[in-house]
C-alpha cells in the first residue's frame, strides 16, 4: 500500500509539473507577442514627419507618401493585426467588394474621389466632396484590411495606367500625375480609402486639392475620417 501511496504521488508530482509547464509556456508567449506587438506600435511612431496631419490648402498639389515610411507603416500595422490574430482577439478582415461605381456611395461620380490621390499636380472639381463619401461608405476594419492586405512592393512607384479592382491602398498612398488613371469606376472603395489614410499619416504624403467651394476642406474631413476609422481599428487589434 505503501508503495502505491508513493506511486500516486509522483503521478501527483507529475500532472502538477506538466500543468505549470504549459503554463510557463502560454506566459512565455504571452510576453513574446507584447514584445511583438510594443515594436510595431514603436515603429508607427515615426512614420509622421511632425507636421498637422491632414493639412490642407486650396488648390494643393498631390504628394506621394515617402516610400520607405509606407513600408514601415505597412509592416508595423500589418504586424499589429497578426499579433492580434494570435492572441485569439481579432479575426481575419472580411472586406467588402463595394467599388466606386456603386450608387449607395451617394454623390455625383464617386470616382472623381480618388483623384485627391493625385500626385505632382491638383485635384479636379469636386474631388473633395466625392472622396469624403468614398471614406464614409467603408468601416475601418476595411480601411485597416485594405492596408494589411497590399504587398510591401506596392509602395516601389506610383501609378502610371488606369487602376482596377487590384489597385492596393499602398498603390493608391503612392498614387499618380494622371488624375483620370485614379478615377476609375472599378477602383474598390476600401483601397482608396487606405490610400487616403496612409497619403494623411506618412512622411511626406499630401491630398490634392481643387480650388472652388472650399474643396481643401472636403479634403481634409476625407483625410481625418480615414485616418480615425483605421487607427481605432487598430487599436482594437492590441
Amino acid at each position: 500500500m505503501q508503495e502505491l501511496a508513493k506511486i500516486g504521488d509522483k503521478s501527483k508530482e507529475s500532472v502538477k509539473e506538466g500543468k505549470e509547464s504549459e503554463l510557463d509556456k502560454a506566459i512565455a508567449s504571452a510576453k513574446g507577442i507584447l514584445t511583438t506587438l510594443k515594436g510595431h506600435i514603436e515603429a508607427l511612431k515615426d512614420i509622421g514627419d511632425g507636421n498637422k496631419v491632414v493639412a490642407v490648402s486650396s488648390n494643393q498639389s498631390g504628394v506621394s507618401a515617402d516610400e520607405n515610411e509606407l513600408k514601415v507603416a505597412h509592416n508595423a500595422l500589418k504586424g499589429i493585426m497578426d499579433a492580434g490574430k494570435i492572441g485569439g482577439a481579432i479575426k481575419e478582415p472580411i472586406l467588402s467588394n463595394l467599388t466606386l461605381a456603386q450608387a449607395s456611395i451617394g454623390g455625383t461620380d464617386a470616382k472623381n474621389g480618388a483623384k485627391v490621390l493625385t500626385a505632382g499636380a491638383v485635384a479636379g472639381g469636386t474631388s473633395g466632396p466625392e472622396a469624403a463619401l468614398i471614406v464614409s461608405s467603408v468601416r475601418g476594419e476595411e480601411i485597416l484590411g485594405a492596408i494589411v492586405k497590399s504587398i510591401e512592393g506596392d509602395a516601389t512607384g506610383t501609378i502610371g495606367a488606369n487602376v482596377d479592382g487590384s489597385t492596393s491602398a499602398l498603390k493608391f498612398a503612392r498614387g499618380g500625375a494622371t488624375a483620370a488613371n485614379l478615377s476609375q469606376d472599378t477602383a474598390l472603395a476600401g483601397a482608396v480609402s487606405g490610400g487616403i489614410a496612409l497619403r494623411s499619416l506618412v512622411k511626406g504624403g499630401k491630398l490634392a486639392s481643387h480650388n472652388a467651394n472650399s474643396d481643401e476642406k472636403a479634403v481634409q474631413s476625407a483625410g481625418i475620417t480615414a485616418v480615425n476609422r483605421a487607427i481605432r481599428s487598430s487599436r482594437r487589434c492590441n
